[in-house]
C-alpha cells in the first residue's frame, strides 16, 4: 500500500504506510523499532533535546534521507546519527555539529529516537515540501583538487555505473556495460567509471575505452571519498538505480538515471525529473527490459548537450 502511493507520488498517504514496517505488534517487523516511549510526534518541542537516529536500508537511502537532519537541528535538537563508520567522513560535511557513531554508548540519555526513513513522515512531507537545499554533502576540496589534476584530460567527462551491489534489490536496475558503446563514439567525450564492486574488471575486456581509476580508488575506510571528487570533476553522471545517483543528486551534479519499467517508489511514475534532486533527468524503460530505448534516449540527449558545448 505505501509502495503504490508513494509510487503516485502521494507522500502524505505513502509515508503513513510506510511506518508500518516497524509496527510493534508485527511478528516480524522490516526495520528497527523505535522504543515507543522514546518516538517523536512531529509536534514536541526539541529544545535541548538530544534526538537518536539511525540508519537503515541501503546506502543511497542514508545519502538521500540525511538531508533531513538539520531540519531536527533547525528545532534546537542535539542530533546523534547511528550509522556505519565508512560513511562519516562524507557526511559530516551536511553539518558538524551532529554527533556521527557506530554504536550508541549505553551511557548517552536519548530523549528521542527514530529510524532515518521515518523522518520524512515526520516532518510531514509532500512532494512541494521535499527540503531541496542542494547540494547537502560535498566533496573533500584535497581530492577534488587531487583528481582535477589527474583527470585533466580536456575531454567533456561523463562518470557511468551500470550496476549496483549484486543483492535482490538490484534486480532488474541493472544493465550491461555495452550500453554506453556507442556514447564513447562521441568526439572529446571520456567516460570515466566510478563503479566499485562485483565484477569490476568487467571494464577491462570491453572493446571501447572507459577510463579507470585505479586500485586506490575509494579504497579506504572512508566510503565514497575519492568517488564525491571524481563526480565533482566530471561534467556529467549516467548512472544505473544506484547510491551513485543519490551521491550525484545531494552533490548538485548534473545525473541522469536510467530507470527500470516498474522503478523504486522514490522516483514515481511519468516524471522525467526527481523532486528530491533538481540537477537529476530521468530515463525510463517504455517497456520491461527495455534498455534500447532508453539508451537511444540518452544518446540523442547527449548529441545534443555535444552540440551546445561545442564538444
Amino acid at each position: 500500500m505505501s509502495y503504490v502511493y508513494n509510487l503516485k507520488g502521494n507522500l502524505k498517504k505513502g509515508l503513513k504506510f510506510y511506518e508500518w514496517r516497524y509496527d510493534h505488534n508485527r511478528k516480524e517487523p522490516t526495520s528497527r523499532a523505535p522504543k515507543k516511549n522514546l518516538i517523536w510526534n512531529g509536534t514536541e518541542s526539541l529544545k535541548g533535546k538530544a534526538f537518536l537516529v539511525y540508519e537503515e536500508q541501503g546506502l543511497g537511502d542514508i545519502i538521500q534521507f540525511c538531508r533531513y537532519l538539520p531540519l531536527l537541528e533547525n528545532k534546537n535538537a542535539h542530533v546523534i546519527f547511528e550509522v556505519k563508520a565508512s560513511m562519516h567522513s562524507l557526511l559530516k560535511t551536511l553539518s558538524n555539529k551532529i554527533i556521527y557513531t557506530n554504536k550508541i554508548s549505553e551511557n548517552i540519555i536519548i530523549d528521542f529516537e527514530s529510524p532515518l526513513l521515518s523522518l520524512p513522515y515526520l516532518f510531514k512531507t509532500e512532494i512541494k515540501t521535499i527540503p531541496k537545499f542542494i547540494p547537502y554533502l560535498k566533496a573533500n576540496s584535497h581530492k577534488v583538487s587531487e583528481w582535477s589534476k589527474k583527470l585533466n584530460s580536456g575531454r567533456f567527462k561523463v562518470g557511468i555505473c551500470w550496476q549496483g551491489k549484486k543483492i535482490k534489490i538490484d534486480k532488474g536496475r541493472s544493465f550491461s556495460l555495452s550500453f554506453f558503446k556507442e556514447i564513447s563514439k562521441i568526439d572529446n567525450l571520456e567516460l570515466i567509471s566510478l563503479y566499485k564492486g562485483e565484477n569490476e574488471s568487467d571494464v577491462e575486456n570491453i572493446d571501447f575505452r572507459v577510463t579507470t581509476l585505479g586500485p586506490d580508488f575509494d579504497n579506504e575506510n572512508n566510503a565514497f571519498i575519492d568517488t564525491a571528487a571524481v563526480i565533482m570533476n566530471c561534467d556529467l553522471i549516467i548512472t544505473s538505480d544506484t547510491s551513485i545517483a543519490h551521491l550525484a543528486g545531494a552533490l548538485g551534479r548534473p545525473v541522469w538515471v536510467a530507470l527500470s519499467y516498474i522503478p523504486d517508489w522514490r522516483w514515481m511514475l511519468n516524471r522525467p525529473d526527481s523532486p528530491w534532486y533538481p540537477t537529476m533527468r530521468l530515463y525510463r524503460q517504455k517497456n520491461l527490459n527495455d534498455w534500447d530505448s532508453v539508451f537511444n534516449k540518452i544518446m540523442q540527449d547527449l548529441l545534443e548537450v555535444a552540440k551546445n558545448n561545442n564538444i
